[in-house]
This record gives structure tokens, sequence and C-alpha cells, in this order.
């Protein structure tokens, strides 16, 4: 398995990771993860379904050692794909296992195996050709606050409006490269494109995590911040946070909030940035969350953030 460098000797590490692989009895293996990652003292995220697990922990080196030890020996998880990040701060707040029909919503009925992985090193040459078709696989909110100079925003509000964009736009006869955060939804969508017709669908190998840990400032194509599900909300280039918040209504990384995550509210009772209503009720609990982060941050403590809103 491929993992990112480490800088010290004992950071706090952020391990994220899937594979796909058949998981019987998913909801017993959730109550044994939850089990592990308390023993543990890990905190994150960790999804199980039929069709594999998808994981994003943060914890000490050696507890997610013994953590991909576990899901090896346990799950058959022997080969996943890994992103590792070496912390300053804390991104998770709480454990969440949960049991769900697929680890990334887009079709149950697709059973992906590895994909052609196209490494870091590699990806700038492969997006460089005229012949080829560069897709950004992830949702509005993520591309608009980066993506590759050279890729097509689809324009998805949910990966599963992910097929209607493939249908309408992308040629079925030229090479299709890919990416997403850490390489999963990449998976789904390039084995659905093969079912389609596609021959020649590439995948950018451990997401934009990877690349932005193993390509050279210089040499990189990225632009712009990449959105991270935990609360750090984004990193930059250097996979540092940026600091940016998020909306305290749709839990969206957009401009024009204020410091708590609340948005301009027109007297109507819609949001100015997009429009979506706000009744009473909602616009009360938002008042009421940016009450509890401003009353924390004179405590000097950390609210919970968006990975706790999720």
């Amino acid at each position: 398995m491929k993992v990112m460098a480490e800088q010290n000797d004992n950071p706090a590490i952020i391990l994220s990771g899937y594979q796909f692989v058949p998981i019987q009895h998913p909801a017993r293996w959730r109550d044994r993860a939850r089990d592990f990652g308390e023993r543990h003292s890990l905190k994150g995220t960790v999804l199980i379904a039929g069709e594999g697990i998808n994981f994003s922990l943060a914890g000490s080196r050696s507890a997610l050692e013994h953590w991909l030890e576990w899901v090896g020996a346990g799950l058959g998880c022997r080969s996943p794909v890994l992103n590792r990040q070496v912390l300053s701060g804390e991104p998770f707040r709480r454990l969440k296992v949960r049991v769900r029909d697929e680890i990334v919503t887009f079709d149950a009925t697709i059973r992906p195996e590895r994909g052609r992985h196209v490494p870091p090193d590699a990806w700038n040459e492969l997006i460089a050709r005229d012949d080829v078709q560069v897709v950004d696989t992830r949702n509005e909110y993520e591309v608009r606050i980066g993506t590759f100079a050279e890729a097509e925003n689809p324009g998805t509000d949910s990966f599963t409006e992910f097929k209607d964009y493939c249908r309408r736009s992308l040629d079925p006869g030229r090479p299709v490269a890919m990416f997403c955060t850490g390489g999963i939804r990449c998976e789904k969508a390039g084995a659905w494109l093969e079912q389609q017709g596609f021959n020649a669908v590439y995948q950018l190998e451990g997401g934009i995590l990877r690349y932005l840990a193993e390509t050279p400032p210089a040499a990189s194509r990225w632009r712009g911040e990449c959105f991270v599900f935990d609360d750090r909300v984004s990193v930059d280039s250097s996979l540092r946070p940026t600091g940016r918040i998020v909306c305290r209504g749709c839990r969206r990384p957009v401009s024009g909030l204020d410091a708590a995550g609340v948005p301009p509210i027109d007297e109507d009772g819609s949001c100015r940035l997009c429009a979506d209503p706000f009744d009473e009720a909602r616009l009360g609990s938002l008042r009421e969350r940016a009450r509890q982060v401003e009353l924390a941050a004179a405590r000097g403590q950390k609210h919970l953030g968006p990975e706790a809103q999720s």
C-alpha cells in the first residue's frame, strides 16, 4: 500500500482511505469498528457497506497502523488507497461509524475494480494532451474554490448527477482523465463510464491530496484550495488549513459569511447568497449556533465545526 511521507517522529496524523471489497454483515463490523476506534482514541468518520469501507481518521501513528492491521485482518482490506497528512490541529471532534448502502453514493449496482490509476508524477503529462477530456468529479461548491487549470466543471450539486453530465458532455471516443479529493468517487464513475462504452478512463491515483503532497509547487497545475470533509474545511497547495469557514445553513464554503458562518438573510427569510429559504425555526437555530461559537471563542475553545454538523 502506498502512503505519504511523514515529517517528524511523533506527529498527529490524519489517515484517509478506501477499498472496495465485499463485507458481510456491515452492522456487526460497524459496532466492532466503533469499539476499536474508541479503545485507540481515534476520531473521524468510518463508512461501512456491503461493497467496502471508506474512512478518514485522526490519531497517533501507532493507533492508525493498528487500525490498518485490523481492517486488513478482519475485513480483508489489505490494499486500501491511502493518504496521510501530518497535523498541527484537531480536524475531528468525535468518532462516527456508520453503515451505508454505498461507501460513496452514486450507483449501488456498480462493483468497481481498481481503475487505471495515474500517479501524480505522470498526471501533468496526461492532462496536457489535446485529446484528453479532463473532468473534476466533485460538486460545484468544491470546484468553486479550487481545481486543475485544464479541468471541466460538471456543475453538479451531488455526485448522483454526474451521470447526466457524462451523457451530455463527454465523448466516448476520447480518453477521460478524472480526479477527486482522495480517489473514491473516480473508482465508481470510472467503472460506470466503462460500462457505457468509454474505453480509456484514467484517474489520479490518491486524488488531489496525494498530488499536492507529492508535486513540487513549481510543477503543480493545481489552482486554489482543496475542500476537505473535516474541521479544516479546506487546505492550500501545501496541505495547510486555509482558515476558511462554511455556511451554517448549507454547510458549504461560500463567500459573504460573517465570522461565525451565518449567511446574510433578507427580510423575507431568503439567503442573499443562494436564495435558500430560512423559516424562523431555522434562523433561530443558526443564531444560537453562532452564539455558541462566540462563547466558545471567548473561553479559548473551539466549537464543533463542519465535521460535527454532517
